[in-house]
C-alpha cells in the first residue's frame, strides 16, 4: 500500500466523479475554489498495486520550503473518499495517507477530522474542536427557546423574505455586508472578492452550496452561506447589516435553512464552531436545542514552522 500527491491531471474520469459525488467537500469545484486566495487542489492517492484504494482531497498553499496542507481550508472537514471497497484496509489506507503527508515536508499541515478517519494515525498534534448540532428531523422541528420563537413570528410579521443568492442583483450589496460584518467584529477576513465570486458560480452548478439573501427596501440586509454535507447542513458564513438587526433576518434565515434542509431529507442543523471565548455565542447556539459535538483537528509544523 502507497499513498502519491496527485494533481487533478492524474485523476480519471471515474474518480473525479467519485470526489464529486461523496461531499461538497471532497469535490473537484470546492477544492479549486482557493485558487483565488493562491491554493493549488491536490489529491493523495492511496493505491494497492494498481488498484485506487481511497483519495484524500486538500489544498497546498505557497512554494518549496514554505508549503502548507490545509484539509480542508477555513474549518472546512478532510474527507478520505474510498474508491474500492475498503472493509478492513480503512485504518490502513488512513495510516498510509497520513505517513505520507507527514514525510511530505510541509512547512504546516492541518486535517479537520470531524468524520474520525484518521483516529488511529500517530505523530500530529492535537486539538479539539467543538460544534452544535441541531437535530431537525422532525417534521415540526423550531427551536425550543421562546425568545428565538418570537424573534421568528417577527422576521415574518415583518415581511421579511429570504431569497436565493443571485450574483447578478445581489453582489455589490453582499460585499457592503461582508464589509460590514469585518469593521464590527474588528476582523481580518482570508475571503475576498474573487473568492466570493467563484462560489457564487459553484453555487450555480452545484445546489450543496445553499447561499440565502435578504433585502429590505432595496437595501442588503443579510446573508448566509451554507453547506449540505450528507445528512448535515453547515451555516458556515453570516453576514449581516446591524442597522437591521430588528427584522430579526439571521434568526430567520436560520430557521428557514433548517426547515428546507428538513424537507430534503437532512437531519442535522451544524452551527459551527466558535472560539473559545465565545461564551455567549455559545450559549445563543445551544438556544436552537443543539447538542456538542466534538471532532478533531490534527496538526503538525516542521521546524521552520515553528519559527514562523
Amino acid at each position: 500500500m502507497k499513498t502519491i500527491r496527485c494533481t487533478i491531471s492524474d485523476l480519471s474520469p471515474d474518480i473525479i466523479e467519485r470526489l464529486n459525488a461523496t461531499s461538497l467537500f471532497s469535490s473537484v469545484g470546492f477544492a479549486q475554489l482557493w485558487a483565488t486566495l493562491g491554493g493549488q487542489d491536490v489529491y493523495w492517492v492511496t493505491k494497492e498495486g494498481e488498484k485506487t484504494l481511497a483519495v484524500l482531497p486538500g489544498v497546498e498553499f505557497g512554494k518549496r520550503p514554505l508549503r502548507r496542507f490545509q484539509a480542508m481550508p477555513a474549518g472546512c472537514y478532510a474527507v478520505l473518499v474510498p474508491v474500492s471497497d475498503l472493509k478492513t484496509d480503512a485504518r490502513n489506507v488512513a495510516l498510509s495517507t497520513a505517513q505520507a503527508l507527514q514525510i511530505e515536508g510541509y512547512l504546516k499541515l492541518y486535517l479537520t477530522d470531524y468524520y474520525s478517519q484518521f483516529a488511529h494515525v500517530d505523530g500530529f498534534e492535537i486539538s479539539e474542536e467543538k460544534t452544535i448540532l441541531v437535530d431537525i428531523s422532525q417534521p415540526d422541528w423550531q427551536p425550543p427557546d421562546k425568545k428565538i420563537q418570537s424573534e421568528i413570528r417577527k422576521a415574518e410579521r415583518e415581511g421579511v423574505i429570504v431569497q436565493r443568492f443571485n450574483a447578478g442583483r445581489h453582489f455589490d450589496g453582499f460585499l457592503s455586508l461582508v464589509q460590514q460584518t469585518k469593521e464590527r467584529h474588528d476582523s481580518r477576513t482570508i475571503y475576498h472578492e474573487d473568492f466570493f465570486r467563484a462560489l457564487a458560480g459553484l453555487a450555480e452548478s452545484d445546489d450543496r452550496v445553499r447561499w440565502l439573501f435578504t433585502e429590505h427596501e432595496s437595501h442588503p440586509v443579510a446573508s448566509h452561506i451554507d453547506f449540505l454535507l450528507g445528512d448535515t447542513v453547515l451555516n458556515w458564513q453570516v453576514y449581516s447589516d446591524r442597522a437591521y438587526s430588528y427584522l430579526k433576518p439571521n434568526q430567520y434565515m436560520l430557521y428557514t435553512v433548517g426547515r428546507e434542509a428538513a424537507l430534503m431529507g437532512v437531519r442535522f442543523l451544524n452551527l459551527g464552531s466558535s472560539p473559545d471565548d465565545a461564551g455567549g455565542l455559545v450559549t445563543y447556539k445551544r438556544k436552537w436545542g443543539g447538542r456538542e459535538y466534538k471532532y478533531q483537528l490534527y496538526h503538525l509544523k516542521s521546524r521552520l514552522g515553528d519559527l514562523l
